[in-house]
């Protein structure tokens, strides 16, 4: 498969097959781990106002992790009414996430009909709390909010009609098990852990294991709490006055939650210049040697389309591809010797 790589680069993720079976899985980074350098030597205003825009997976939760590490290092005091306005925009860019792979995405992978509706009306809700419940001036350390989110209304997005397609295909093909992770390994903190122990998920775990059909069922468990969740977040957010700085030095971190796991962002703050600033995202440990992504495709069926739903139900936000490669395996041969040949 292959999607566009955003610019913090792509993963290949290469896939050794022996007799129908994945013995070996390679992933290879191009993200440049350091990026967040670049935004050294600018002014924390200019660093807060672009990082979101700059690298745009999870981008409002970039936003969110740098304003608050900013605050933090300049002693702006926190205001709930302005935490609770970033808490509705971050969790509808989870909802946002959860919808776009769930209509594009993961149904282009099955042949299913995409259904780019939902994607839409997640987009429109996510973007009328951007500018009615924060602002156009949100993405400045100590800015107030306008409080205007008391009329948004949650997306009407039909959840049935877009699982229950999914859910058939799963099961019609065998895999609602695929990319099970192996007993007693926790599982990858995104949408499967904020959602392991609902019922739903939980019940699908018992029969399936933490495979596909597992991490559907925690998607939709997310599409039917998220949107309650946002309401109380919009209910506690409202007016809120700029907040000054009581200093223009110092340290702060700060971790938010993604659709693919948290997100920690640290910033060193210098006469008000960003001396130091270093990001953690999910997606490395998501995606490490011994992560959710390689412990599900190693002995697993050698299927390239249950192998890119896999990388998919784990990380619905980054580039990737998925190659399959035909390994060798040894055999004995007339003479007694090993020897190799391609499977």
């Amino acid at each position: 498969m292959t999607q566009v790589a955003e610019m913090g680069g792509e993963i290949r993720v290469r896939l050794t097959d022996v007799a129908g079976r994945i013995v070996a899985v390679e992933i290879v980074s191009t993200r440049p781990v350091e990026a967040a350098r670049m935004f050294e030597e600018k002014t924390a205003d200019a660093m807060c106002g672009a990082i979101g825009r700059v690298f745009s997976l999870c981008g409002n939760a970039q936003t969110v992790a740098a304003l608050t590490a900013v605050e933090q290092a300049l002693g702006i005091a926190p205001d709930l009414r302005v935490g609770a306005a970033w808490g509705a925009l971050r969790r509808a860019e989870i909802l946002t996430q959860v919808v776009t792979r769930l209509a594009l995405h993961w149904r282009r992978v099955l042949e299913l009909p995409l259904a780019p509706d939902a994607v839409r009306a997640a987009m429109a809700f996510e973007q009328a709390i951007e500018r009615r419940a924060l602002g156009e001036d949100w993405r400045r350390p100590g800015a107030g909010t306008p409080g205007g989110g008391a009329e948004i209304r949650a997306p009407q997005i039909d959840i049935a009609a877009l699982i229950g397609p999914i859910a058939e295909a799963l099961a019609a093909r065998g895999y609602e098990g695929y990319g099970a992770l192996p007993a007693g390994m926790p599982p990858e903190r995104g949408v499967l852990a904020a959602y392991w122990d609902a019922a739903a998920v939980a019940k699908t775990r018992a029969r399936h294991g933490a495979g596909l059909a597992a991490r559907l069922a925690a998607a939709e468990a997310a599409l039917r709490a998220l949107p309650g969740d946002i309401r109380a977040d919009l209910d506690a957010a409202g007016p809120s006055a700029p907040r000054p700085r009581e200093r223009d030095s110092g340290a702060g971190e700060a971790t938010v939650d993604t659709a693919r796991g948290p997100l920690t962002h640290r910033v060193r703050i210098a006469d008000g210049v960003v001396v130091g600033c270093r990001t953690e995202a999910p997606t490395e440990v998501n995606f490490a040697d011994r992560g959710p992504v390689a412990a599900g495709l190693a002995g697993a069926a050698s299927d390239p389309v249950a192998a890119e739903l896999h990388v998919l139900a784990i990380d619905p936000c980054v580039a990737a591809r998925v190659d399959l490669a035909p390994g060798r395996r040894a055999r004995k041969d007339g003479g007694g010797r090993a020897a190799s040949r391609p499977s």
